[in-house]
């Protein structure tokens, strides 16, 4: 794991530094490292969702421009690991707590939005999930200086539109707007699923600026 300042001049690198977004991206990233040393050393299969894996996915294909900040890390991971999963992350200072949807890990001092989240491969987090998550399927994958395994792209788009909330309709966005959510992906998916992307890319399409001729 880099410290903050090779970690800054990596990123100064790239050109532009927004030091308010590295730092948050840099000190979740921490977290994140803990937490998979944790889980590699207990020797249980999981992989990176959420928006960390939104953003890994991005960065890989050259587009880190359009990474964002999110608050907090998600998992994916098998249920018959929970008992692992928690005697290793609880020798390492964590809590574990059941919540709606699955579990978190979480360290003295860390509101529960910060905690690191837990949700089963097979299962529905809420009740208005269209599908089971798919099952644990990581990759390797490179995330502000650290190398995480992150949940394949096609998983991910499924557990996005699955989920199908806010936050993931803006993550879906990004991913399409990158050129991430590809044909090939899109072919791949349960109707029920395809008939949701065809709804966000309405809704996509209906917040797009008009910018006409006579626009300044």
């Amino acid at each position: 794991m880099q410290t903050f300042e090779e970690f800054l001049g990596t990123v100064g690198k790239r050109g532009h530094v927004n030091l308010l977004f590295e730092s948050a991206m840099y000190h979740l990233i921490d977290e994140l490292d803990q937490i998979v040393k944790v889980l590699t050393e207990a020797d249980v299969s999981f992989a990176v969702i959420g928006g960390m894996a939104v953003n890994a996915h991005l960065i890989s294909c050259q587009q880190a421009s359009r990474a964002f900040v999110t608050r907090d890390i998600d998992l994916l991971v098998q249920r018959n690991d929970l008992p692992t999963i928690e005697q290793a992350a609880e020798a390492a200072g964590y809590t574990a707590r059941k919540i709606m949807g699955g579990h978190m890990l979480i360290r003295p001092g860390q509101q529960p939005g910060e905690a690191v989240h837990l949700v089963f491969a097979g299962e529905r987090s809420r009740s208005d999930n269209l599908l089971p998550h798919p099952s644990v399927h990581a990759e390797n994958k490179q995330l502000f200086g650290a190398v995480v395994p992150v949940a394949a792209l096609y998983d991910l788009v499924q557990m996005k539109l699955n989920s199908y909330r806010a936050k993931d309709l803006v993550h879906l966005q990004t991913l399409d707007a990158s050129g991430l959510l590809t044909a090939h992906i899109e072919r791949q998916l349960p109707d029920v699923l395809k008939e949701r992307l065809v709804r966000a890319r309405q809704q996509f399409a209906a917040e797009e600026p008009d910018v006409g001729d006579d626009q300044p």
